[in-house]
């Protein structure tokens, strides 16, 4: 979202930042180029005083566009617009590869509705989503696939000494590396297991988890159970993702349900080799055999499968991570990003 609103300040288009008060946004308010900066208590769906104000402000300003990048955002921006005086058009990004409502119950009725009448367009940042949004009932003609953007520069050059120096590699082991949220769809026990399936048939690895979230417990726990504690490194919240980057021999990613997956744009902007499941967008991003190695979800013996044939083909995947840079900055910048959005808009505003 920075880099979508920084983008369009750097164009002179001017942006309104409503965020939850006690958000990642919020800690990072200072780096958005926004001409106002709202940071509001948001708790449940619906927050109908909050519309009332948000009402306000489109009214005052003359908001031509709410872009909601969340669910709940998506709802608030629905009932802003039936508040309002002035109505502006309403986008919603969606990100996540599932399906927003299924069966009859009452809140899957009411989703349908928001859903089929409560945006005028939807930005879906892979052709998987765009297909479920599709199978949900929303008109083709209403969506548009803008792939998710990453700086370039954030991402890549980066120092991977600094890591060795701070993690005491030894000079025969392979880094096996991820970076993200720990959540169920990520399934980094998947990865885990497959850690343990490869060092049992030889290969000295370690496996490096950058990253946060509700399953770190869990996780550390199997890592016990299953004698890894030595070769799983827990590395917490990392801000130098350049040099971390550097620093691995191969990036995995084992989740199960992903709309794009940005981390993996990240690792073919720095050149490292990726190893990645079948997961929703991902094959958008990872093609078998051209941009890295494509293993089926859900199975840690097929992830392992992937992660020594990557090791047994060094050449092969180095190959690949240069054919998935060149790929990456045709299709996955920021600047793509913003392009394709700035399209959404003026189609919305202009036709």
């Amino acid at each position: 979202m920075r880099l979508l609103i920084n983008g369009l300040w750097e164009k002179g288009i001017t942006s309104f930042l409503v965020a939850p008060s006690n958000s990642y946004i919020a800690q990072k308010a200072r780096d958005f180029k926004a001409q106002k900066i709202f940071l509001e208590n948001m708790r449940g769906e619906i927050n109908i005083l909050l519309a009332f104000k948000l009402a306000k402000i489109v009214d005052e300003y003359k908001i031509n566009i709410l872009h909601a990048h969340t669910s709940h955002a998506h709802t608030l921006a629905f009932l802003v617009k039936l508040i309002a005086r002035y109505k502006p058009k309403i986008v919603v990004t969606r990100r996540v590869d599932f399906y927003p409502y299924r069966g009859k119950n009452l809140l899957n009725i009411l989703n349908r509705i928001k859903y089929i009448k409560g945006a005028d367009h939807y930005i879906a940042i892979s052709n998987k989503i765009k297909q479920i949004l599709i199978e949900c009932g929303i008109p083709e003609n209403k969506i548009t696939v803008v792939y998710s953007g990453v700086d370039p520069e954030r991402v890549s050059g980066g120092n991977g000494k600094l890591f060795f120096l701070k993690t005491y590699k030894k000079s025969d082991e392979i880094i096996i590396g991820n970076i993200s949220y720990f959540a169920d769809h990520k399934a980094h026990e998947d990865l885990i297991k497959a850690t343990k399936i490869v060092k049992e048939n030889g290969y000295n690895v370690k496996l490096f988890l950058a990253g946060y979230g509700e399953r770190e417990k869990f996780l550390k726990k199997l890592v016990k159970e299953i004698g890894l504690e030595k070769d799983v490194i827990f590395l917490g919240f990392v801000e130098n993702v350049k040099d971390l980057l550097a620093f691995f021999d191969l990036f995995v990613v084992s989740s199960r349900e992903e709309g794009l997956c940005s981390s993996i744009i990240d690792a073919f902007f720095a050149g490292c080799p990726v190893v990645a499941t079948d997961a929703g967008g991902i094959p958008e991003l990872v093609k078998n055999g051209e941009t890295g190695v494509l293993v089926c979800r859900g199975d840690p013996f097929s992830l392992a499968n992937g992660i020594m044939w990557a090791l047994e083909n060094p050449h092969l995947m180095k190959e690949m991570a240069e054919r998935a840079k060149e790929f990456a900055y045709e299709r996955f910048t920021a600047e793509k990003m913003l392009e394709g959005n700035l399209e959404v808009y003026k189609r919305l505003l202009f036709s």
